[in-house]
């Protein structure tokens, strides 16, 4: 395998991580969640992860103002 495959191959799993990584730290330390919303978004990133990743930073914590009621929790 070419040198330059594996560097790129390596950096692009490592981005990858690293944005994984501060989505879930985001989700964490969101104060506007509640517990389970945070948990929703937990799995949601872990199952899908380019998926939920994306979903998280491109509509944050209440994607289309949905939100848990208050009954559920």
């Amino acid at each position: 395998m070419e040198p330059v495959v594996i560097v790129v191959a390596v950096s692009a799993v490592a981005l990858w991580l690293g944005a994984l990584a501060f989505a879930l730290t985001q989700i964490a330390k969101h104060e506007d969640l509640n517990s389970i919303e945070k948990t929703v978004w937990v799995v949601a990133v872990l199952m899908f992860p380019l998926g939920g990743s994306v979903v998280w930073y491109a509509a944050g914590p209440h994607p289309f103002g949905l939100r848990i009621q208050a009954g559920l929790r």
